[in-house]
């Protein structure tokens, strides 16, 4: 008897239909800003900090030269100094604030010469620093490519290297 009432009995229709659609109201906001890193806003700007920075590494050449003697930095694949050594004490905090104060005036003077010539920042860096190794005195420390091709090393430069006159390969054939 059960379950002939069970089987007679049926279950309500459910209807999974909406009389209206569903509406779904969004506001969005979408604010897009360009980042132009680490040039200044006004043009006038970018050409006096860049002058700026020609004329604070002009002043600081020597003091660069100093460290490079006395073998507490040396030139680094990026075409930027690298502090090897820190020496203790307020000499060694400044020699570190020296390389940064540098390195910061090169990495401005290197993105103007890349955006100036439309060429990749990587290129003016391998560009600066095959000039300042081929330039390096006797004893400095350079970085140089491993002979493996993967990654560099850090050696002692034999001395600068000279420029062979144009032409010097013409008759070696």
């Amino acid at each position: 008897m059960p379950g002939l009432f069970l089987a007679s009995c049926s279950l309500p229709a459910i209807s999974l239909s909406t009389p209206e659609p569903i509406k779904v109201d969004v506001t969005m906001r979408l604010d897009v800003y360009q980042y132009k890193g680490d040039e200044p806003s006004a043009p006038d700007a970018a050409n006096v900090s860049y002058e700026e920075a020609v004329e604070r590494q002009r002043n600081r050449m020597a003091e660069i030269q100093k460290l490079k003697d006395n073998r507490l930095v040396g030139e680094d694949h990026r075409g930027l100094l690298h502090l090897r050594e820190k020496p203790a004490g307020d000499w060694g905090d400044y020699v570190e604030r020296t390389v940064n104060a540098e390195n910061e005036d090169r990495t401005l003077m290197m993105r103007r010469e890349a955006k100036d010539s439309n060429r990749a920042l990587h290129e003016v860096q391998d560009e600066q620093w095959k000039l300042r190794t081929d330039k390096a005195y006797e004893g400095e420390w350079i970085e140089l490519p491993e002979a493996t091709g993967n990654g560099f090393r850090w050696t002692q430069s034999q001395g600068p290297k000279l420029k062979k006159p144009a032409g010097a390969d013409a008759g070696a054939g």
